[in-house]
């Protein structure tokens, strides 16, 4: 079972979801945080929990916090950039 968490290990930390394969994992993901929002998490993680309970980390998420995330992911795409300036007001 592949979990997805918000901020695993802090406070802020969540269970997001859960799936069964790491593609639904890495779909879902990637849907809830296309357009830049985080939901708050600075770090999101697909993981599991070994027979030893470890937790292992499939891939990780984080947050543009510095930069600007719809000119890493989108650059050069009218689209994008059209929103972005609507979103900047």
């Amino acid at each position: 079972m592949f979990k997805i968490y918000g901020d695993y290990g802090y406070t802020t930390e969540n269970l997001l979801e859960e799936f069964d394969t790491f593609e639904e994992a890495e779909r879902w993901v990637e849907g809830y945080t296309r357009w830049g929002d985080w939901g708050g998490y600075d770090v999101i993680e697909i993981a599991f929990f070994d027979e030893h309970g470890e937790y292992i980390i499939e891939r990780r998420y984080e947050a543009d916090l510095e930069g600007d995330l719809f000119e890493d992911l989108y650059e050069g795409d009218d689209d994008f950039a059209l929103m972005e300036d609507f979103l900047r007001g």
